[in-house]
C-alpha cells in the first residue's frame, strides 16, 4: 500500500530543513523555519510507511535489511564523502573518530558527535536504529495480537514518558555542567525518538484495519487534513507563547509534535478529494521521491555554491540563497533519477542476482 499523496510533503518538510539552515536571509519565522520539528515529521512518516507496507506479509529479515541498506546507503555516503573532499580542500582536519561513527550510523549515539561531518545525517543514525528495530516491533505486535487501541494506548504512553523525560532534562540543560551532553541527549539521541517512530507504526496498522472506512464525502474527508495542518502552523508559529502559557519550556524540536503529525498524515491518507489528486501529480510525487537526496546533499551543495559563488560578485544575500535553493532542487532530482534510484535497484535487485550467478558457478 502506498500512498502518493504524502510523498509531496516529504519534499516540503526537507525544505523547511534546508531553508533552516541556510535561509537566514529570506526573512521567515514559525512554522517556514521549523527544522527540527520536521524531522520529527520525517518519523513519524517513516513508522507509518513501513508499518502500512510489511504489517500484512511476513519479514524475511536479511532482504528487509537489505533493501534498507540499498535505499540509504548509497546517497548517505556520497553526502560524507563530498563533505570530506571539499573540508580537505579547504584543508579543514578530518575527525577519524567522526568518520567512523558517520560510516556506521551511530554518530548520534555518541557526544559529541550527532552533527559532525555531514551534519542532516544525524537523522538517518536515528532512522538506522528504528530500521533495526522494526522486525522486532513487528514481531512482537503479531505475536502477541495486539489489537489497534492498545498499539494506540502504548504508543501515546511512551510518547508521554518520553516527553517527561526529555522536558525535565531541558529544564536542567542550562545550569548543567553537562549541558552539551543533554542536547545531545534531547536532540539527536535514538531512543528520545523512539516515540515518534511507534506513533507512525500504531497509526500505519490503524490505517490498514480502518482503510475501508475513506469517507465518500469530499469535502468532509479535506476538512481534517486541513485543519490538522492550520493546527500545525499555528503551533509552529506561536511555540514561545504556548511556553508562556503552560509555564515551562518543552522539547518542541525532539517528538513533541508527533501525534498532530500523524493525525495529518492519516487524515491525508484518508482523504478522498481533489486535494489528495492534487498531491498525486507526478511532478510533486517527483519531488518528494527527490527529497532524500535533497536532504542529504544540502551541506555539500551549500559548501560548493559558496565556494564557486565568491567568483561571481553575487552580492544579495536572499538572491544567493534563492540560487543556492534553485540548484540543490535540481541536483537533488538529477541524482535521484541518475544515481539514488538505479543504485538502489542494483544493490536491492541486481547484486544478489549477480552474487547467486556466481555461488551456482562455484558449485559447478
Amino acid at each position: 500500500m502506498r500512498v502518493e499523496s504524502l510523498t509531496f510533503f516529504r519534499f516540503i518538510a526537507a525544505l523547511i530543513v534546508v531553508i533552516f539552515h541556510f535561509g537566514d536571509a529570506t526573512g521567515f519565522e514559525g512554522a517556514l523555519i521549523a527544522g527540527p520539528e520536521m524531522v520529527t515529521f520525517f518519523f513519524v512518516l517513516s513508522g507509518f510507511v513501513m508499518s502500512i507496507s510489511h504489517f500484512e506479509r511476513d519479514i524475511k529479515t536479511r532482504s528487509y535489511l537489505w533493501a534498507r541498506v540499498s535505499r540509504i546507503v548509497p546517497i548517505y555516503m556520497v553526502g560524507i564523502l563530498l563533505v570530506i573532499g571539499l573540508d580537505f580542500y579547504h584543508n579543514t582536519p578530518i575527525w577519524w573518530s567522526a568518520l567512523l561513527l558517520n560510516v556506521t550510523f551511530l554518530q548520534s549515539w555518541v557526544s559529541p558527535y550527532p552533527l559532525s561531518i555531514n551534519y542532516p545525517g544525524w537523522s538517518l543514525s536515528v532512522e538506522a536504529f528504528f530500521y533495526l528495530s522494526f522486525p522486532f516491533i513487528l514481531l512482537y505486535i503479531k505475536k502477541n495480537k495486539c489489537s489497534v487501541k492498545s498499539l494506540a494506548i502504548c504508543s501515546a504512553v511512551y510518547w508521554l514518558i518520553t516527553q517527561t523525560i526529555l522536558t525535565y532534562a531541558l529544564s536542567k540543560e542550562t545550569n548543567s555542567a553537562y549541558s552539551s551532553l543533554l542536547n545531545d541527549l534531547i536532540y539527536y539521541f535514538p531512543a528520545s525518538h523512539l516515540c515518534s517512530f511507534l506513533i507512525g507504526i500504531s497509526g500505519g496498522i490503524w490505517l490498514l484495519h480502518n482503510r475501508s472506512n475513506k469517507s465518500n464525502d469530499t469535502i468532509g474527508s479535506t476538512r481534517l487534513p486541513i485543519a490538522s495542518a492550520v493546527t500545525i502552523v499555528l503551533v509552529l508559529d506561536n511555540k514561545e507563547h504556548l511556553v508562556d502559557v503552560i509555564g515551562f519550556a518543552v522539547p518542541f524540536s525532539s517528538s513533541f509534535l508527533a501525534p498532530l503529525f500523524l493525525i495529518f498524515i492519516i487524515s491525508l491518507s484518508l482523504c478522498q478529494s481533489t486535494l489528495a489528486s492534487f498531491f498525486s501529480r507526478k511532478p510533486l510525487v517527483l519531488l518528494g521521491e527527490a527529497s532524500f537526496s535533497l536532504y542529504i546533499l544540502q551541506v555539500p551543495v551549500h559548501k560548493l555554491y559558496t565556494m564557486l559563488s565568491s567568483k561571481f560578485f553575487i552580492t544579495s544575500p536572499l538572491i544567493n540563497f534563492l540560487t543556492y535553493l534553485i540548484s540543490l532542487v535540481f541536483i537533488s532530482i538529477l541524482t535521484f533519477l541518475y544515481f539514488e534510484k538505479p543504485s538502489n535497484n542494483f544493490l536491492r535487485y541486481q547484486l544478489p542476482k549477480l552474487l547467486n550467478m556466481g555461488a551456482r558457478d562455484r558449485k559447478k
